[in-house]
């Protein structure tokens, strides 16, 4: 492999390059053209010789070192210099064969042939670079194979270009050389000449040893000596024994000098000091209170005559600690400490009992600091909340840390360690009048008053503030991402954690915004008069009523700010009839939307997007029967009192049903309004006064696309009575977003692309130890994760970008039996995706003269998929018909499909077969549509009759499929029998309809690109503006002959033979 700083011409790095020559950039191409066809030819001929003398080999590397490159490395790239890199690559995560590889193959044998001969027997590699007066600083080479030596030839005329190759420490020969490194280290090296020689050396410096190669090393002889001392250890025993050997460090104190004594004796300072921890240190001068704690209860002591009297020590509770104190060492807490003890969790609020104390802390630990009395000045200082450092609590954001150290035992003179947990049963509790006395309950002594809903001292500040974190992301792609647009980064994070707001939790600010919300809210329901009271004589039951919720949620503005917005819904799962309901609602197809806005080209309309407000309040009148509990906010709108039960008179959110009673009101309105809806789509209206269109409507949920001239007054009537009828949003005209695309007006038509959706599409993480297990089946979460990511993709293909169809199609083929290998490939279709992010889709303008046509290109890949099944590509265009004759034609994507042949086929004939039927069915319904908007209401029982009215053509690549169509009767005869029968259909095409059969190379097949990875028809399509051509050629040869004659793929042939 080659080093990672000799990558030249990687097409994935933007690096500065050679001083381009002067011209336009078609001179540049042509001249690069010509050097590749000079350097080729000539590196062909000497090898078809088999010419392998130096100086025949340094004729074709001046040829080579004469061309433009295009973008070189920064530490090898000047005015005169040349590098080119040959063979397999590894940069990072990229990897693959160099652009040189494939631009000069002829040049790569050549030179493959020459190094074969000249170099010594036996030798590999797997690429080799040319440079030319190419004057390299130090670096590493760190991904060659250690196994194998590099090689080094130095050829031409030339003075210097010595090699400089690291030495061993020591080195003192006479080539010795020194040089200084980067971050200023003096290097040994030594001086190799290469004038006409050959130089050989290792890529591994044998010498150096790194930090893993040390620790490796270490644990190997640890290994060894363990096995020696212990043959019956187990391998995985030996390794975890020395890794844990290691990783043990000892801190420095633990060092000693007299190995008699000293260690003895610093473990026993070391045991004191932890029998003494918790007690009062010389070092301690001031004290402070700590808590607040609970009494659990008094010691009394029993005087002679049998009397209680109060004791010296009393008995708290704080956290999860028990201690012992006396009463000088305790005080009342403060106001603010008593509240801020109400805000722990309920369970942390329950009284302490002896039980619990005895179950959960344990009767017999507890720490002692009765002995550590205040002084009367602490004592003082203390009782004024003012002087004294309040407690205060903070949030465990990690596990939770050790309990503090306690004095397990008894007495205070004992200065032996003792366990954290004893190994004792729990201390029986004390009988009734051994000295304990149950002390009184802290909150009833708490003031009336502080339980008044005031605000709190805290609040009160005008420094209280609560922090919000958001946590960044870690890596490069996300923080810039994040720092691009970090208003809408904030937004999605807390979406993320709570689509929902909780109104409980909102500031009185937000509250109210919120409450203006669903005020608005309120009025809809109100206006659309969605409820309806009863008599409480007709009032169903409770349990025949469903109920409504409100939905509270952010929604992001145009300015990166927020509003609140609120939504009530009914609680559809509690419709008695919810399984009788219909619940399918027909939207418009993407190609409706091609042929609309295809339409409105050609008529010169002007077309408007808008958008429905509350859409389904706006519907018709609910035809059935159903109940509902509105929410308190209606209720009191509507003057009835709560839990009232009502008739529901409109379709509101939350219903099953809502969705088709909305698509039933809207076609009944614009049916009212003289408009017809059409057959081929439920969701697309035309308007045909006296049979001429003027005017197409098409709807998705609450999306519509109004297309018709802007003087036509008859047209604006009709769309200001729609204006009227529904409340509307804004309506945007010539430049709008529809379904996720954005629609923009153009003078060459309209240009359809999503520029922002691909940055919300994630590339999946694999760190690089798990990309190398290349072959490694995937998790049940790795195949989620592709499933989202090739699921965000194929969206994005199926709306402006068919050149990702294939590629989409054949890796979510592999999901199921992925490998790590799916990850890699469907991470980088990610990033070239992204790349490609504005790129834009045309539907081409026409006049209403030019005679337009369906095409239907047609092809297929056999056996592409990992498990076995095929593949067909189907790509509909409209274009002019002079396209049948051999012009080149703009043509503007109507529909197009990637996808797996249902069923499974025993050769590419079959395939290919099966992608014909399959794409005369969709052109045939492409006529069918576009029939019916251009010469209007078509006959449902002759579909053929409307289809002829449209030309339709199929073209497709293969000669055997176009062949048995050629002739008068297809026979059925060979092997593939029933292939043979399903192609009747298209010959019965052929004469009830008209449909024509063109064949073309593979290169000029359009839907070759559909089917397979990095065809490039799609791109020669892209780059003509989406203009193509239907290539005639007489001859019928195949792509590899025209490109031996030098014939460009859309060209016919005829212009060179004439």
């Amino acid at each position: 492999m080659t080093c990672s700083n000799c990558i030249s011409g990687r097409e994935f790095v933007e690096e500065s390059g050679k001083k381009s020559r002067e011209g336009t950039e078609e001179e540049q191409s042509m001249y690069t053209q010509q050097e590749h066809e000079q350097v080729e030819e000539l590196a062909n001929k000497l090898y078809q010789n088999k010419q392998y003398q130096t100086h025949e080999a340094e004729s074709l590397l001046e040829h080579v070192s004469r061309m433009n490159h295009g973008a070189q490395r920064r530490m090898a790239s000047s005015t005169t210099s040349g590098y080119a890199t040959f063979g397999m690559y590894s940069h990072g995560n990229h990897y693959g064969m160099t652009r040189k590889t494939d631009e000069l193959p002829h040049t790569t044998r050549y030179f493959n042939a020459f190094l074969k001969h000249r170099l010594p027997k036996g030798s590999h590699w797997t690429s080799f670079v040319l440079s030319c007066n190419a004057k390299l600083p130090i670096h590493r080479d760190i991904h060659n194979d250690s196994q194998y030596p590099n090689h080094l030839m130095g050829m031409g005329t030339y003075t210097g270009g010595e090699l400089w190759l690291e030495a061993p420490p020591g080195y003192e020969g006479q080539d010795k050389l020194l040089q200084e490194s980067i971050d200023g280290r003096t290097i040994v090296g030594r001086k190799i000449p290469t004038k006409g020689q050959h130089v050989e050396f290792s890529p591994q410096a044998h010498w150096k040893l790194g930090i893993c190669e040390q620790a490796v090393q270490g644990v190997k002889e640890v290994m060894g000596k363990l096995c020696d001392d212990d043959p019956n250890l187990s391998m995985e025993e030996v390794l975890a024994l020395a890794v844990m050997t290691f990783n043990q460090r000892a801190p420095i104190q633990q060092l000693w000098e007299d190995p008699q004594g000293d260690f003895e004796r610093a473990a026993q300072l070391r045991a004191k000091a932890v029998g003494q921890q918790g007690r009062r240190q010389p070092g301690d001068k001031h004290g402070r209170f700590v808590g607040p704690a609970r009494i659990l209860a008094t010691e009394r002591k029993r005087e002679s005559d049998g009397s209680l009297v109060p004791g010296g020590s009393v008995w708290l509770v704080r956290g999860r600690s028990l201690i012992k104190c006396c009463p000088e060492q305790i005080r009342r807490a403060s106001e603010r400490e008593q509240l801020v003890e109400t805000l722990v969790s309920p369970e942390q609020r329950t009284p302490w009992s002896f039980t619990r104390v005895a179950s959960e802390i344990g009767g017999n630990q507890y720490q002692d600091v009765s002995s550590d009395k205040p002084t009367n000045r602490e004592w003082l200082r203390a009782q004024d909340p003012g002087e004294e450092q309040q407690p205060s609590r903070h949030r465990i954001r990690g596990k939770r840390p050790a309990p503090e150290g306690v004095d397990m035992g008894e007495e205070e003179d004992e200065d032996t360690v003792t366990p954290a947990t004893s190994s004792r049963s729990p201390r029986a509790q004390r009988q009734k009048g051994s000295g304990f006395q149950a002390a009184q309950a802290w909150w009833t002594e708490v003031p009336e008053r502080l339980w008044e809903p005031t605000s709190s001292a805290y609040w009160a500040s005008d420094t209280a503030a609560v922090a919000v974190e958001v946590d960044l992301p870690h890596n490069t792609r996300g923080l810039e991402k994040t720092l691009h647009n970090l208003p809408a980064f904030f937004v999605g994070a807390m979406k993320r954690r709570a689509v929902e707001v909780c109104e409980r939790k909102l500031t009185e600010e937000d509250k109210e915004k919120f409450r203006a919300a669903k005020t608005i809210e309120v009025r809809n329901f109100i206006a659309a008069k969605a409820f309806e009271t009863l008599p409480e004589e007709m009032k169903p039951s409770r349990d025949q009523a469903i109920n409504m919720r409100w939905i509270l949620t952010w929604k992001a503005t145009d300015d990166g700010g927020r509003k609140a917005k609120a939504r009530a819904v009914l609680l559809g799962y509690q419709d008695p009839k919810y399984e009788h309901r219909a619940t399918t609602a027909p939207v418009m197809t993407r190609q409706t939307r091609q042929m609309q806005l295809q339409l409105t080209t050609i008529h010169g309309w002007t077309v408007q997007k808008g958008d429905v407000s509350g859409a389904f309040l706006q519907g018709r009148e609910y035809p059935d029967q159903l109940f509902c509990v509105p929410c308190k906010e209606i209720c009191e709108a509507m003057g009835i009192p709560e839990n009232t039960i009502t008739r529901l008179k409109r379709a509101c959110y939350g219903l099953v049903d809502a969705p088709l009673e909305w698509y039933r009101t809207v076609d009944a309105y614009l049916q009212e309004l003289g408009l017809e809806r059409t057959y081929s789509d439920a969701c697309a209206w035309v308007w045909r006064p006296q049979g001429r269109l003027r005017g197409m409507i098409s709807g998705h949920v609450d999306d519509f696309l109004f297309s018709g001239g802007s003087q036509d007054k008859e047209w604006q009537d009709i769309l200001e009575k729609i204006k009227q009828r529904f409340q509307w949003g804004d309506w945007d005209t010539d430049k709008f977003v529809q379904c996720g695309v954005q629609v923009e007006r153009t003078s060459e038509g309209f240009l359809l692309s999503q520029p922002r959706y691909l940055e919300g599409i994630q590339e999946i993480p694999i760190s690089s130890s798990r990309r190398k297990e290349k072959d490694t089946a995937t998790t049940e979460r790795e195949r989620t994760q592709l499933r989202a990511l090739l699921g965000g993709l194929s969206w994005h293909a199926q709306q402006v970008a068919p050149h990702l169809s294939a590629e989409v199609s054949l890796l979510l083929s592999e999901v199921p039996e992925s490998t790590v290998e799916t990850i890699v490939k469907a991470n980088l279709l990610a990033y070239h995706a992204k790349g490609r992010k504005d790129h834009q889709m045309i539907i081409h303008q026409f006049s209403p003269e030019e005679p337009l046509a369906l095409f239907g290109w047609v092809d297929a890949a056999s056996q592409n998929r990992r498990d076995g099944g095929s593949t067909q590509g189907i790509f509909i265009g409209l274009g002019p018909a002079s396209m049948l004759t051999g012009d080149l034609g703009k043509v503007t994507p109507v529909a197009w499909h990637s996808n797996r042949i249902d069923r499974a086929c025993r050769s590419p004939g079959a395939a290919e077969a099966q992608a014909a039927i399959n794409g005369e069915d969709a052109l045939y319904f492409a006529r069918y549509q576009w029939s019916e908007l251009v010469h209007g209401r078509p006959e449902v029982r002759d579909p053929d009759a409307t289809v002829a009215k449209v030309t339709g053509c199929l073209v497709t690549d293969s000669r055997n499929v176009y062949d048995k169509l050629e002739t008068e009767v297809l026979v059925i005869k060979g092997a593939e029998k029933r292939t043979n029968i399903e192609l009747l259909s298209l010959k019965e095409a052929q004469r009830h309809h008209g449909l024509l059969m063109r064949w073309v190379h593979s290169e000029a097949q359009l839907a070759n690109a559909l089917t397979k990875h990095n065809s490039k028809e799609m791109e020669l399509y892209y780059r003509t503006r989406h203009m193509w051509r239907i290539v005639e050629d007489p001859e019928r040869m195949s792509a590899r002959r025209r490109k031996q004659a030098g014939i460009e793929p859309l060209s016919s042939g005829m212009e060179k033979s004439g």
